[in-house]
């Protein structure tokens, strides 16, 4: 699946964080579109990335249609 072209979901917990931590919408699409994959299970995906700002990990449910992010994380 294409990342670039499929629509990026935050739950309301996700957009918390992004305001938390001080994300706008392209740094979290950069996050998932640059960052090392990981999967979690069927539905499950975590991307990580490392950059000037820290660690920043997104926790997302892919789906055939869209990517929701659930989670936000950062770390060190």
């Amino acid at each position: 699946m294409n990342v670039q072209k499929t629509p990026i979901r935050l739950t309301k917990h996700a957009s918390d964080r992004a305001i938390k931590y001080d994300l706008d919408s392209g740094a979290i699409k950069r996050i998932i579109e640059e960052g090392e994959r990981q999967q979690e299970g069927k539905t499950k995906v975590k991307y990580v990335l490392r950059g000037k700002r820290g660690v920043f990990v997104a926790v997302c449910s892919k789906n055939n249609d869209q990517i929701i992010v659930i989670t936000i994380m950062k770390g060190r």
